[in-house]
Order: structure tokens, then sequence, then C-alpha cells
């Protein structure tokens, strides 16, 4: 019953609709006698809860199974974003690595995670460039260069689009 009151709505296949169907048919025909058997309703609504009961817990199973391989992409996903940010910015390079369309693998992770593909590559550029300019002796353009950005104006622009500070302003920051 606690699964009933997350307003739950279950797709049902035509056989299950006609099943219920009959249910209900059979039900309202018995209630129509003078002298109903309560015996009679009692046992078809215990059966009628018992296969609503199936229906429930095998559309649970069918969520979670997907929620799980989703979750696995998400995780898969993430790991090669560690792994490959520093160089690899495209969407379908990822895709082809998850063996999934750009499209789908999208989809995936906005649903997992409420972000898309390139906020999650963004944020770990991000990272990794605040990494290097607090803790490390390089310079802005020698991290530039470190992060794969064509020119050192374009890792400036890039990190001041995504932290409201230019990559100087952070590194002296406290």
């Amino acid at each position: 019953l606690s699964q009933l009151q997350k307003n739950l709505i279950l797709s049902l296949t035509s056989h299950e609709y006609d099943l219920f169907k009959s249910y209900f048919a059979l039900i309202w025909n018995i209630l129509q006698e003078p002298t109903f058997r309560r015996e009679a309703i009692q046992y078809l609504l215990i059966s009628l809860l018992c296969n609503i009961e199936y229906l429930v817990k095998n559309n649970n199973q069918k969520e979670q199974s997907c929620q799980t391989h989703q979750e696995e992409i998400f995780q898969r996903f993430i790991s090669l974003v560690n792994a490959y940010s520093k160089k690899e910015r495209n969407v379908s390079f990822y895709a082809d690595k998850l063996c999934l369309t750009p499209r789908y693998l999208n989809t995936i992770i906005r649903q997992t995670s409420q972000q898309t593909v390139m906020d999650w590559i963004n944020q770990s550029i991000i990272l990794e460039a605040k990494v290097l300019l607090k803790h490390s002796n390089l310079l802005v353009y020698q991290i530039s260069d470190e992060l794969n950005f064509p020119n050192p104006s374009f890792f400036s622009k890039f990190f001041k689009r995504m932290t409201g500070m230019t990559p100087h302003e952070y590194q002296f920051s406290k």
C-alpha cells in the first residue's frame, strides 16, 4: 500500500486490462444480484488486490533495474571525465567510449544528475584549472596548454565565464 500512496501509475498490457475489466464486471454482476454472496466478493477483491500487488512489484523491479543501469552509466561517465577532460571536451568522445549516442548519453546524465554532459566536463576542467592555479608554479599560459586550450585568451575567457573571475584574480585570491 505504501507504493500506492505515491500516485502510482501503471501501464497495462491489453491482456492485463482485459483481466481487470473482467474482475470489475464480475464484481458488479454479483453486487447486482438481490442475494449477493459476501464471501464471493471478498475473495474476488483479494484476488484483484493480489494481481495489483504483483503489477506494482513488477513495475518497481523494472524501474530499479533501469535506475541501476543509468547509475552505472553515470559512474562510468564520471570516471571517463576524470581521466580525459583535460584533453577531450567533445560529448561524442564520451558517448563513443560508452557505446551510446551523444543524445542518449546526455539524456541519461541529465536524468541522473540534473546536469548536462558539458556541465560535467566544464566543471572538471574548472576544478583542474583551480588546482593548478592555486597549487602549482605554472603560469596561466602553461595551464592553458596543460588543459588543451587553443590559446591563453580562450582559457581566460572560459575561466571567467565559468567562475566570474579571471585566472589571475583566482590565483591571487585567498
